[in-house]
């Protein structure tokens, strides 16, 4: 009975959240849309607080733990970029809110955020996995085996490309695919490859 209160909670507080961000909701918005009184929501999770860092630390964890995985992987460097692409886009065409949710509250409530982040178990595994593929780019660059970039900038055109199509989706849907649902699923679903292809070719020697 517990673990299904929590779970009606949870569920809920996921929802609100990801609509309407940790400031826009209230713990009467959960208790109401879980439909338990508010004693009882203090009783398993005291503050809003607490259900914000169980909700925010289950979205990170999955947004990262792939990208983790693809980080990691004992591939090459090119095998690698669109393992970290793929990681993105399919974990976003999952859960669509998920980038925009995150992006958001980094931007308007980056204290709290960062101090979840800060204690993710595998946030030093994913720094270490981070530096070693950084080293990975400026070592291929130095050998002329790729074009020189600093590896940040790649990383960041990497993420951008893969994440805007989610974060700006209400505008892209409306705006350039109107009533055409399926158009923007199959630009979706053409998305990886086509992110890895711009990628590769702007560091293809």
């Amino acid at each position: 009975m517990k673990k299904e209160v929590e779970k009606k909670i949870i569920n809920a507080a996921r929802e609100l959240f990801y609509e309407k961000g940790f400031t826009g909701t209230t713990v009467r918005d959960i208790s109401g849309k879980a439909e338990v009184n508010l004693a009882l929501l203090h009783y398993y999770f005291r503050t809003k607080d607490k259900i914000f860092e169980i909700v925010f630390s289950e979205a990170f964890s999955l947004l990262f733990k792939r990208l983790n995985k693809a980080l990691s992987s004992d591939v090459d460097i090119f095998e690698k970029i669109k393992l970290i692409i793929s990681s993105y886009i399919s974990t976003c065409a999952k859960y669509p809110q998920l980038a925009s949710f995150i992006m958001h509250e980094l931007s308007v409530n980056s204290e709290f955020v960062w101090t979840i982040i800060t204690s993710y178990k595998e946030k030093q595994d994913i720094n270490n996995n981070y530096a070693f593929f950084f080293e990975e780019i400026k070592k291929l660059g130095k050998e002329k085996k790729i074009q020189e970039i600093d590896p940040k900038v790649l990383f960041i055109d990497i993420m951008s490309l893969s994440l805007f199509p989610f974060m700006a989706n209400e505008f892209i849907s409306n705006f350039l695919y109107p009533k055409k649902k399926t158009e923007f699923n199959k630009m979706i679903k053409d998305r990886t490859e086509h992110v890895y292809n711009l990628i590769i070719n702007s560091i293809t020697i």
